[in-house]
C-alpha cells in the first residue's frame, strides 16, 4: 500500500499520536474507521477552516469569564498544521484575535462587515470545504456535549453526519445529539461549497469548560476532525509520497 493511501486511511491514528503523544492514545483508538470508498468531493479540495467570533465580537462567554473567540481560534490553529501534515491544503479566515471586519461604525455594522468578509473569504475557494469553529452555552450548565450543524449544499450533510458521529462516539459516549441543519446562520447560508460548523461543546458546563480549554483536549478534538474530514476527501494526486 503506498504511503499516501496509508495516510489516508489511517490519518486519525497518526494525527492523534503526533498530536497528542500517545497520552490518551488508548482512549480513541476505537474510534478510527476504514475511509469510504466513495469520496464527496474533489481531490483539490482546501479545507477552510473558520474560527468563529472575533474582535469586538467575542462570542459567548464561559463560565470562568473566557471568551469565545479564544477558544475556537486556539482549535482552529490545531486544526490546520494537522491537515497539513497528511497532505490537505488548508486556509484560515483570521489567525489573530482581530475580526475580519473591514468598515462599520457601529458594532452591528461591524459585525455585518465581518461575516460579508468571510463570506467572500470561503467564495473565493472553487473547492473549498468550510469548517467552522464554536463553542456552545446554555443557561442550564449540565448540558455538554458536541452538536454539528450543515449547511444547505451538496455534501455538507453527509460531511456533518461523520464528524458528529465520531465526536459523539469519542468525546460524548452515548450521547443523544445528531447533526443539524443550520436554518438561521449567515455563514453557512450564503457560502456555495460543503460547509459544516462545529459546536464543539458548551462553554456554560464547567467540566467541558476546562476541557476545551485545555491543549491537549483541543489535540484529541482537532484529531477526531481530522479523521472525519480525511474520510471524506480524497488526497491531491500530486502529493509527494514513497512506497
Amino acid at each position: 500500500m503506498k504511503t499516501r493511501e496509508f495516510l489516508k486511511r489511517y490519518a486519525f491514528v497518526y494525527c492523534y499520536v503526533a498530536s497528542v503523544c500517545l497520552l490518551i492514545a488508548a482512549g480513541i483508538t476505537n474510534a478510527v474507521t476504514a475511509v469510504s470508498s466513495q469520496q464527496a468531493f474533489s481531490e483539490e479540495t482546501v479545507i477552510v477552516i473558520d474560527a468563529g467570533h472575533g474582535g469586538i465580537d467575542g462570542g459567548a462567554t464561559s463560565c470562568t469569564g473566557v471568551l469565545e473567540r479564544t477558544v475556537n481560534l486556539e482549535i482552529a490553529k490545531r486544526l490546520s498544521p494537522m491537515l497539513r501534515l497528511f497532505g490537505y491544503e488548508t486556509a484560515m479566515t483570521r489567525q489573530t484575535p482581530d475580526s475580519l471586519a473591514t468598515e462599520g461604525e457601529t458594532i452591528r455594522q461591524q459585525k455585518r462587515s465581518d461575516l460579508r468578509n468571510r463570506v467572500n473569504f470561503v467564495n473565493q475557494y472553487p473547492n473549498a470545504v468550510l469548517v467552522s469553529i464554536h463553542q456552545n452555552q446554555f443557561s442550564d450548565s449540565k448540558f455538554s456535549g458536541p452538536q454539528v450543524f450543515y449547511a444547505n449544499t451538496p455534501g455538507s450533510e453527509e460531511l456533518a453526519r461523520n464528524i458528529q458521529e465520531k465526536l459523539s462516539a469519542v468525546l460524548s459516549p452515548g450521547s443523544y445529539r445528531t447533526c443539524k441543519k443550520a436554518d438561521s446562520v449567515y455563514l453557512m447560508n450564503h457560502i456555495s461549497c460543503p460547509a459544516v460548523l462545529v459546536e464543539c461543546g458548551f462553554l456554560s458546563n464547567p467540566r467541558e469548560e476546562a476541557l476545551l480549554r485545555n491543549k491537549d483536549y483541543q489535540k484529541k478534538l482537532c484529531g477526531i476532525l481530522a479523521s472525519a474530514l480525511a474520510q471524506r476527501i480524497s488526497l491531491p494526486e500530486n502529493t509527494v509520497a514513497n512506497s
